[in-house]
């Protein structure tokens, strides 16, 4: 009876429940061992967050194998819980070896690193947050924006259900909850008792970290480091945060009626131009020995057929001015001419002009007799005041949505949106109909992250319309089951589904002057790195062969595959690149 008691006691107090539990006979006689299994769990729990996101190339064990010292003790490509955070080693060494100290020191040293710990952890939450929902790196004054302004159009458009809101509650709880019950039971570990091989190697981890420290700075923010910081982590934040605000500062000041004053020029010939941007088109098609087979075949096997049908073509690289994601920014850099990296610059560029029209690519053409068409098929509608945002900046004479698409069919991916081969139908249509010169801007949908699932390819574009096949999209719960290679293999059908579409847009295109511009906007999330750059590549084809010539003074190589891809351009450059293309005039 007693017994029972005694359980039922524990039952009702969930803290003194767990450590009961967790303090077995075994661990109780054991203090080392107590403090060794606690230390790696707390340690362990600080990096859970990038785990459960999720954050690409985490995973909960070492997954590759280690060929080199450095892949134990400086980074690994695939983060997992087998990392140690310096701060908290070097605070268990303060709390470990104050034992002879006054009670009031140790105190402070144990509120200390419970006040360390938590901090650590809500910022690794938030941290994860951005890595693994927006693809780039937490920086507070961009993120802000991100996050109000974006985090329910980004949550609508992962389709998630009600109870996987309820169950990430219940996981941030846990995640709150488990870390204090594991810090209590830590911090009551007796630690007289602790032997001197547990000094010593406590010692020998801090001094470890410390060096890791010394020798790799603010490189120990990476989350795939052995030694992670969250004080290198607070440091490269605050030089982001800096260099955002003298970002903001530059374009707030910039003049582009200065740097893009065309006033005078004219066009002697005005071809449709048609600006196609391919999503997460990036530069590791070529660099990974996965991707570059596949897709320099493809694209040899379109540039045969193409050049069959009277197309002329060239090709190149270009830096985007983002990675991973933020396509509105790689786009609006290309159209206005301006140097677009993160959402606070594009919010203060399109603050700056709702009222005072920003001279960009689309108004230059306009002046010249161009009927200027922006094409957004997604499904989801931005607010009415942020879409009226959208249209007095961009400035578009015709903005052509999902409505006017005509389209009942099954919805696929980011958007959600019809495939790309009903839009791009649509556009070739349109374009048939259409009286006088056109300039039309196009951002594909289906080669957008997850990847899956795609959209089945037909005969006849019109039958996707009222098609019986499925959509939909991948929940977060399916995503985190595709392994880093399954990932891979759907990226990389996802971009041949588009690059398929697109050659088949043009060999149907019947436009003998067309300027047609293909671009990828950035390099795709989940299966590159920063490290791998922020080039993409940037075709330009017409039956025209002048229109493409005078292309090969910027840096283009004839065809659509790179022999030796390097970037000869950066996306802000191609305003002024088209312009005097067109106006047959070369740049000073």
């Amino acid at each position: 009876m007693r017994t029972s008691l005694t359980y039922w006691r524990n039952f009702r107090h969930p803290v003194r429940s767990i450590h009961v539990a967790l303090s077995r006979p075994t661990l109780r006689e054991h203090p080392a061992l107590r403090f060794w299994v606690w230390a790696f769990l707390l340690n362990a729990l600080l990096f859970l967050p990038f785990y459960l996101i999720p954050v690409p190339r985490i995973s909960l064990l070492p997954i590759q194998h280690v060929y080199t010292w450095q892949d134990v003790l400086v980074r690994r490509e695939w983060g997992d819980f087998f990392r140690i955070n310096a701060e908290f080693v070097f605070l268990l060494t303060l709390w470990v070896f104050s034992v002879h100290r006054r009670l009031g020191r140790t105190r402070v040293l144990s509120a200390g690193l419970v006040l360390f710990y938590t901090l650590t952890l809500i910022y690794h939450i938030y941290a994860a947050i951005m890595i693994g929902v927006y693809h780039t790196s937490p920086n507070l004054y961009s993120d802000y924006a991100f996050i109000i302004g974006g985090i329910h159009f980004v949550l609508d458009a992962l389709h998630v259900p009600f109870y996987v809101y309820a169950i990430a509650v219940t996981a941030l709880l846990l995640l709150i909850f488990i870390p204090a019950v594991l810090l209590r039971a830590l911090l009551r570990v007796p630690r007289e008792n602790l032997g001197t091989g547990t000094r010593v190697l406590l010692l020998s981890m801090t001094v470890f970290a410390v060096v890791q420290g010394v020798t790799y700075g603010i490189a120990l923010s990476d989350p795939y480091m052995e030694v992670h910081s969250w004080s290198a982590e607070l440091l490269s934040n605050g030089r982001a945060i800096l260099q955002s605000r003298r970002n903001v500062a530059d374009i707030t000041r910039y003049n582009p009626y200065a740097d893009h004053n065309y006033a005078g020029y004219t066009l002697p010939e005005r071809p449709n131009i048609y600006l196609l941007f391919v999503e997460s088109y990036g530069r590791i098609l070529y660099d990974d020995p996965f991707y570059r087979d596949t897709y320099t075949s493809l694209m040899e096997e379109w540039e045969n057929r193409l050049t069959k049908q009277g197309w002329h073509m060239a090709s190149t690289l270009s830096e985007s001015p983002t990675w991973g994601g933020g396509s509105w920014m790689a786009y609006t850099s290309a159209m206005f001419g301006v140097h677009v990296g993160d959402q606070p610059e594009y919010l203060a560029l399109r603050e700056k002009y709702q009222y005072a029209p920003y001279p960009n690519l689309g108004r230059f053409l306009h002046a010249r007799g161009y009927d200027y068409v922006w094409v957004v098929p997604i499904v989801r509608e931005l607010s009415a005041k942020e879409e009226e945002a959208n249209r007095r900046f961009y400035g578009a004479d015709r903005w052509i949505t999902f409505k006017d698409l005509d389209y009942h069919g099954p919805l696929y991916g980011w958007g959600p949106s019809p495939p790309d081969q009903y839009t791009l139908g649509y556009i070739r249509e349109f374009a048939r109909s259409h009286q006088g010169p056109l300039f039309l801007f196009f951002l594909t949908q289906s080669s957008h992250y997850p990847w899956v699932p795609l959209p089945p390819v037909v005969e006849d574009w019109h039958t996707l319309a009222s098609a019986s096949f499925e959509g939909g999209s991948l929940s977060p719960e399916a995503q985190k089951r595709l392994s880093f290679t399954q990932t891979r293999r759907n990226y990389l059908h996802a971009i041949t589904y588009d690059l398929n579409m697109l050659g088949d847009f043009l060999l149907r295109l019947e436009d003998e002057h067309a300027l047609v511009i293909l671009m990828g906007d950035h390099q795709p999330p989940a299966v590159t790195a920063r490290s791998d750059g922020y080039a993409t590549p940037v075709h330009v084809l017409s039956r025209d062969a002048k229109w493409v010539d005078r292309f090969a003074g910027y840096g283009f190589r004839s065809g659509l595959v790179l022999e030796h891809p390097t970037p000869t351009m950066r996306h802000e450059d191609l305003y002024d690149m088209l312009v005097h293309v067109l106006a047959q005039k070369k740049k000073n």
